[in-house]
């Protein structure tokens, strides 16, 4: 079986219209909401702050869901939101 990718979309436009999450599937998995240039975690499912005890690694890790996110915009839309 294929792996998951590292970070996924999800949208429910029912329960939160409008709204873009981004779940990232490796540990430490969470589920965070976009927040026009950044992002709030709603949901970590495994602890960030206690799977890496380091706030650097844990800045590494959004900064690499940041670039991941532009990245997706620009291939879905042609541009930066």
């Amino acid at each position: 079986m294929a792996k998951l990718p590292k970070f996924m979309v999800a949208q429910n436009p029912r329960a939160d219209p409008g709204s873009v999450y981004i779940f990232h599937s490796r540990p430490p998995r969470f589920l965070a909401k976009v927040e026009g240039n950044s992002f709030e975690i709603v949901d970590d499912i495994d602890n960030i702050v206690d799977y890496y005890e380091n706030t650097e690694r844990i800045e590494g890790l959004i900064k690499r869901m940041s670039d991941w996110y532009k990245s997706y915009n620009i291939h879905e839309n042609g541009r930066n939101r």
